[in-house]
């Protein structure tokens, strides 16, 4: 097989899948493939909205990382291009599997509000969710508050301006996924709002 990384999002993150693995994608997850100059998105009929919307804002980060270097491709199930069955000897296996995603469906009902850590350290980006509880929030990163009406971007004293900068592309996309229907709000550390530590805490 031509090199590449294989990557499987699970619960925000990306895990390396091992090179006798490569050929198999579940039907229910979403993968990266990197080959340097393409970055490939997979994601199965059946993965959630989450997973396809972290699949994607991570395609954009490793982007970034090489200026723009790379091109972005997002492959559908049964619609893979010639290009992309070559990484894999002109075949895939779409199997049963299924990570369970790292959030739930929306409920109108029942809204169940999140709190969601972005870290960069060593080129790498981290986008995963954390406790709601003000003991979460550190100096040295930015998290979002979503409530679903409303995303607060808390900014850490000490957060880099790539952090703020990708709280923000978070954020929007989020927005951009569910119709403009948020309101973002932007929070620096120190001047909590009391409608934000209420979202956080009760």
């Amino acid at each position: 097989m031509p090199d590449f990384i294989k990557y499987h999002i699970q619960k925000g993150r990306l895990v390396k899948v091992p090179h006798a693995l490569r050929s198999e994608f579940g039907k229910g997850d979403c993968y990266l493939i990197d080959t340097e100059s393409i970055i490939y998105l997979w994601c199965g009929p059946e993965a959630t909205p989450d997973e396809r919307f972290v699949g994607a804002v991570t395609s954009v980060w490793r982007d970034q990382a090489r200026r723009g270097a790379a091109r972005l491709v997002t492959v559908e199930p049964g619609e893979e291009p010639a290009e992309f069955l070559e990484l894999f000897e002109g075949e895939i296996d779409i199997t049963d599997l299924d990570t369970e995603g790292f959030l739930k469906e929306v409920i109108l009902e029942k809204r169940e509000y999140k709190l969601w850590r972005i870290h960069i350290t060593g080129g790498i980006n981290l986008f995963i969710e954390v406790p709601r509880e003000r003991e979460s929030l550190t100096s040295d990163d930015v998290y979002l508050l979503d409530t679903f009406d409303k995303i607060f971007i808390w900014r850490g004293t000490t957060s880099t301006g790539r952090e703020k900068f990708h709280g923000m592309l978070v954020a929007r996309r989020y927005d951009f996924d569910r119709a403009g229907a948020q309101q973002i709000i932007l929070i620096d550390e120190g001047e909590e709002t009391k409608e934000f530590l209420e979202a956080l805490e009760s």
